[in-house]
Parts: C-alpha cells; structure tokens; sequence
C-alpha cells in the first residue's frame, strides 16, 4: 500500500459540500467515482483536509488516500483531470509517507470570503455583495479581537457534528482584491459555519461605534444568538492547508 496526497481546486457551486451523501453530488463522491477508474488494486477511502459545505468553493484543499498501485504519483493529476467534470481540477498528486492523513495530520487551515463592493454578475458565484458594508477598517478592527485562543461557541452553527468550541485563530485580517475586499483567516480548526458567521457578525460589529469591543462581547457570549446572521457560502473559499513542514503564515 502506498499513500498519495492530492491538492484540489473546485467550483462548489453545484456540489452539496466535500463529504460523500447519499442520492446528492458532492466532492468526495466525485472524485472516488474517478479513482475507481484507474488501475487501483484496492485502496482507501478517500479523506478531504476540510469538509467544505454546500457552495463553498476551494483552491487548496488537500486529500489523501492509500491504494496499491504501481501507477507513479505524476499520473495521477493528468489521468484524474481526465475523468472528472469541469468544476474540480487535481493540481498536484506526490506520494507521501504512509502516516500521512489530509485532515488529522493539518496544522492549520486558511479560508478566504470575499466580499464585493458593488453587485457584479461575474463575481457572483464566488462573491457576495452585502446590502450595507461598512468601511475596511472598521471591518480591519472587528475581526482582529479575534486572533488568539478563544470559546467560538457564539460562531457554531447548529446541525454540524459535535465538535469542541476551542479554536486558535492565528491571524484574522482584510486584504483588497479587484472587487472590493476579502476576510483571510487562519486557525487550527474551524467550527460549523465559523467563518460565514463571523463575516455576518464582523459587518454588524464595524457599524458600531466600536467595532472590536463589540467583537468581543459576541466571542464572550459564547452563545449563537449574540452573533449576527450567517454570510452565503459563495464568497468562502478554502485556499490552503498547513502541515508539519510549513509556517502558519
């Protein structure tokens, strides 16, 4: 048995997220139809770094699984690329060592939300345009309250599978991009609908007088109502998973 790592881009438009369900399109579902057509002598279930949700896209997701094999790692992308649809793409397939895991063996993830500041019919698909938004640094200083070790129980959104609320946030910050502004935030671990509340909750907090204290008050709640409405999921993309080789930049 060999292991491989797969780094993957998708459209998640019309996916109903990563992990396989029955009777619905998803991402994991997918591309195990794919592998199942290459010359696999028995292999594992494919796992993803992140279970991205219905609609939300990715650029760096990571997967991993086992199989024997005597196809060489190079094969992979181009033969995968092959059979899969237009909206998911293999940009990369090395092997790895056999303890490797996509999701246990992460260090950290960095998820990116887009936000526009005008209503664009091309960018709609991986952007949303909120009815009001409040200035970049305003936005700048509600999300860095964020940063540092906290109960993101306030941020969980109810219907995920259970999950400790204790995250680290190693960074939280606006940068520009050609349509207005985008959220990239970095943590250990992420919780149901984390980032999307938090673009929800940061709009809200950046119309206050003072948008990090009122950040705050939200994270110290601990409680779901505190918080403000849940962003749509076009504007989240999943762009790059950490492991143990790489800084948490």
């Amino acid at each position: 048995m060999r292991t491989f790592r797969l780094t993957l881009a998708y459209d998640g438009t019309a996916f109903h997220g990563w992990q396989v369900q029955p009777r619905v399109r998803t991402v994991q579902g997918i591309l195990e139809e794919a592998l199942a057509k290459l010359p696999l002598a028995e292999g594992s279930r494919l796992a993803g770094a992140g279970r991205t949700d219905a609609g939300v896209h990715a650029r760096g997701q990571v997967a991993s699984f086992s199989a024997e094999t005597r196809l060489p790692a190079r094969a992979f992308a181009p033969q995968l690329n092959r059979l899969l649809p237009d909206d998911v793409r293999v940009l990369e397939a090395e092997e790895v060592d056999r303890a490797f895991h996509a999701r246990h063996s992460a260090r950290a993830r960095r998820y990116r939300y887009r936000l526009m500041r005008r209503d664009d019919l091309m960018w709609r698909r991986f952007a949303w345009h909120p009815p009001r938004q409040p200035g970049a640094d305003a936005l700048e200083l509600a999300v860095r309250a964020l940063e540092g070790e906290h109960d993101f129980s306030s941020f969980q959104a109810s219907g995920g599978p259970p999950a400790p609320p204790v995250c680290r946030v190693f960074r939280a910050g606006w940068r520009s991009w050609d349509e207005g502004v985008a959220l990239d935030v970095i943590a250990d671990r992420f919780l149901y609908h984390m980032v999307r509340n938090i673009i929800g909750t940061a709009l809200e907090a950046a119309r206050t007088a003072d948008p990090a204290a009122a950040m705050r008050r939200v994270l110290a709640a601990r409680d779901r109502r505190a918080a403000s409405i849940t962003a749509p999921a076009q504007g989240l993309s999943l762009e790059q998973v950490f492991y143990s080789n790489g800084e948490v930049s």
